[in-house]
């Protein structure tokens, strides 16, 4: 498969050639086509480089050598995982485009005009407390009212909010482009059981929410786990789809194992929301409201 992906260095150019080999349709086109993201209440074209990659996985070698604290064992694999990671996450920023295929540039923080002063009373021996403080036409910031905890909640984790409380005691395995996530306490308690490490993702709530995630050719591998702890599993597919999945719909025979390297490479840091997934998110929210499709 073609990616539109300019490699410079002998290292880009093997990161390249696993993408090209590797990444789903899905992965692929956010790669040539780029993702629409907002920010700062603007569409924008999200499109991402080599270059960017490259500084992406220094920032991650970097946190896996304060991990070792003396030391960082970093494998290909993981180097690859960290690929699929970054082309694969909309909300890591690239490069960004307006809608006329300009580069957009953040607008540059205006600094406030110093309020007019009135004029200069004349000093006094005494302030009486009948004098009014000097008024500026600077508002408090206290005065701002915060928006509310429903208007803030990704759609994305509201749809997951929706799901766990339709499934009460069960573990709801979310889709997410290559990904199956977890949200929740629920990931706390998976992520111990499966050693994976427990990430998080901005939900758009005060505190990040706890999660984990796991590639989607290796789902069986996980869902036989997570079934094997004693735990209802419900499985999540975009665009619109839910199953309840039992012990006995797990075939062993097809189950991919991966290795130790693998499993690192795709037991990373996930960290933002997915835009386009939050639009997919939002249209099951409406399904939610009146049917699930259960299989």
């Amino acid at each position: 498969m073609k990616l539109n992906l300019e490699a410079k260095t002998k290292e880009q150019q093997r990161i390249k050639a696993y993408l090209e080999e590797n990444a789903s349709d899905i992965l692929a086109g956010k790669i040539n086509n780029g993702v629409l993201i907002k920010k700062d209440g603007k569409i924008l074209l999200n499109r991402k480089t080599m270059d960017g990659f490259m500084s992406f996985a220094t920032e991650e070698a970097r946190t896996q050598a304060e991990k070792g604290a003396r030391y960082a064992m970093v494998e290909d694999d993981v180097v690859f995982g960290w690929a699929v990671h970054y082309f694969e996450e909309d909300s890591i920023e690239g490069t960004l485009y307006n809608d006329d295929g300009s580069e957009y540039k953040e607008p540059s923080k205006a600094t406030k005009s110093k309020p007019v002063s009135a004029p200069s009373k004349p000093k006094q021996a005494q302030i009486s407390l009948f004098d009014e403080p000097e008024k500026t036409d600077i508002e408090s910031p206290q005065e701002e009212k915060p928006q509310s905890k429903q208007d803030t909640v990704s759609p994305l984790y509201k749809t997951y909010l929706q799901l766990a409380k339709r499934y009460p005691g069960a573990v709801v395995a979310y889709r997410v482009g290559d990904f199956y996530e977890i949200f929740g306490e629920t990931a706390r308690q998976i992520g111990e059981t499966l050693s994976l490490t427990i990430t998080s993702r901005d939900c758009g709530l005060p505190e990040r929410v706890p999660m984990i995630g796991f590639p989607y050719h290796a789902a069986e591998l996980y869902f036989g786990k997570i079934l094997q702890g004693g735990n209802k599993l419900v499985v999540a597919e975009l665009p619109d789809n839910v199953r309840e999945v039992k012990p006995d719909d797990i075939d062993d025979e097809d189950i991919e194992e991966l290795s130790e390297e693998e499993m690192q490479a795709f037991d990373g840091d996930i960290e933002e929301p997915v835009e386009t997934c939050d639009d997919i998110a939002a249209k099951i929210c409406a399904l939610l409201e009146h049917k699930i499709i259960v299989r």
